[in-house]
């Protein structure tokens, strides 16, 4: 029997930690998410895996490649198609017995085998995990029968219109004739598409099996659900803090649970925890006070550092005496010292990868419309934060015209010690390494006539 980890989404409930890495290779518990699925699949001897993925692919193969005991396969999507849609693509429908369906972001110690014998002895199309949840709003909810058949089924149901709060874990048993219904290359999903259409042109074959009361179950792909699946495993080793090789830890307190990663720095007399995720070579400075926190790998904090509520992304560079309360910052922003983070501040990411536009610093290039992860995001520095302008650039055109009238505090916000985020977008983004140095060679007190001059002349052809 085949099983196969959905591992195609973007993460965006993650972000930013999810914009450097895919979620499937977000590590828990210093091991990557993807790997404590594919153990949970081998321990119930499933070690024929699909895995169905766009995102950052290459380094969940590069992640598995030395591993003898599983045959992986990653079937090329020439676009997202859904996580039937991919399913599909990936051949199984011509499978000749069911196969196992798991999320990439689900973490569980359901009796795997349980479900499959339920299915086979119940004879449906599809039998999906259920569990009872405390928010059934935000999963497919099922009301079940007495021999389990699925009489109700409804994906995200209003919070008035919950029946239910029995929840699909995501987790199924598909007989391969039930793929006969999901269209070829089209974007199509399990929940949304094929069930609602099982349940009104097969009603009587869907089934749903109930985790029994003491079994596991978590949704890593948001926070919440990650800080609950990592204090379950280190209570399981009753453990309270797992520490990663090569690390420093001078003097500071941890408390649990708590994760640190490989070749952290911890300076002295920093609280560290409860609830704090280091990931790997992230340099804390002394005196630092984190809680409830996720930060990035390669991230660096500056003395006195007061984290909590946050999601830091990878590679930030945090002055001395920098606030992130309640706070998200995306990757590689530098934060300047003596400064309250307590919003969302973006900055524009470079996709490496067959799903993102790989330009070539041609004219066409620079005329193009860039997606919302690498749009420019104007920040600045203000009464003691660093705020959002609320101006987003998404090509150059829009970019020239806000940089006409942006406030000056922006401008110096992104020429700040030495660095010139608008050359390095033309450079990363637009690919125009000539004009990205015209940018940068610019001095600041004729920057933006300068600067505006160069680009317009540019994207005109000149």
């Amino acid at each position: 029997m085949k099983a196969v980890i959905l591992a195609g989404g973007f993460g965006t409930r993650l972000r930013p930690l999810t914009l450097t890495k895919p979620k499937p290779m977000i590590p828990l518990v210093n091991k990557p998410v993807i790997e404590h699925v594919v153990d949970y699949l081998v321990s119930h001897g499933l070690n024929d895996i699909v895995v169905t993925t766009t995102f950052h692919k290459e380094m969940i193969v590069e992640h598995f490649r030395y591993r003898k005991d599983i045959h992986l396969s990653y079937p090329p999507e020439p676009y997202p198609l859904g996580t039937a849609g991919s399913v599909k693509n990936a051949g199984l429908d011509k499978e000749a017995e069911p196969f196992v369906v798991i999320q990439g972001d689900n973490i569980t110690d359901m009796n795997l085998r349980g479900l499959i014998d339920f299915h086979c002895e119940a004879g449906g199309l599809v039998t999906i995990a259920l569990t009872h949840v405390e928010d059934p709003w935000n999963y497919g909810i099922a009301q079940l029968e007495g021999n389990g058949y699925i009489e109700r089924f409804h994906e995200k149901p209003d919070k008035g219109e919950c029946f239910s709060n029995l929840a699909s874990t995501g987790i199924y048993v598909i007989d391969p004739r039930a793929m006969e219904f999901v269209p070829e290359r089209i974007p199509f999903d399990f929940a949304k598409d094929l069930f609602h259409l099982l349940y009104v042109k097969k009603k009587g074959m869907m089934f749903g099996y109930e985790l029994s009361a003491d079994n596991f179950w978590a949704d890593v792909g948001q926070p919440e659900g990650y800080l609950k699946a990592m204090a379950w495993m280190m209570k399981k080793v009753k453990r309270g803090v797992v520490i990663g090789d090569n690390g420093e830890l001078n003097g500071s307190g941890i408390t649990g649970p708590t994760v640190i990663g490989d070749g952290v720095v911890v300076e002295e007399n920093c609280s560290i925890g409860p609830n704090t995720v280091l990931f790997d070579h992230v340099y804390i400075g002394k005196n630092s006070n984190l809680e409830q926190c996720f930060i990035g790998e390669g991230t660096i904090t500056g003395e006195n550092a007061c984290i909590k509520d946050a999601i830091i992304g990878a590679h930030c560079e945090l002055g001395k005496d920098v606030e992130v309360l309640n706070g998200k910052i995306w990757p590689y922003i530098t934060i300047p010292h003596s400064t309250t983070v307590d919003s969302t501040i973006k900055r524009f990411v470079r996709f490496i990868g067959d799903e993102k536009y790989e330009g070539n610093g041609e004219h066409e290039d620079l005329l193009r419309i860039v997606s919302d992860e690498e749009a420019f995001y104007f920040n600045m520095r203000k009464g003691g934060k660093i705020v959002h302008t609320d101006f987003v650039a998404h090509n150059l055109k829009e970019f020239v015209e806000i940089f006409d009238k942006i406030d000056h505090k922006a401008i110096e916000y992104h020429l700040m010690e030495g660095c010139n985020d608008f050359a390095a977008w033309i450079k990363d983004v637009f690919r125009d390494q000539d004009l990205a140095n015209e940018v940068a060679d610019s001095h600041w007190w004729d920057l933006r006539k300068k600067l505006i001059s160069t680009i317009q002349k540019r994207i005109c052809g000149g």
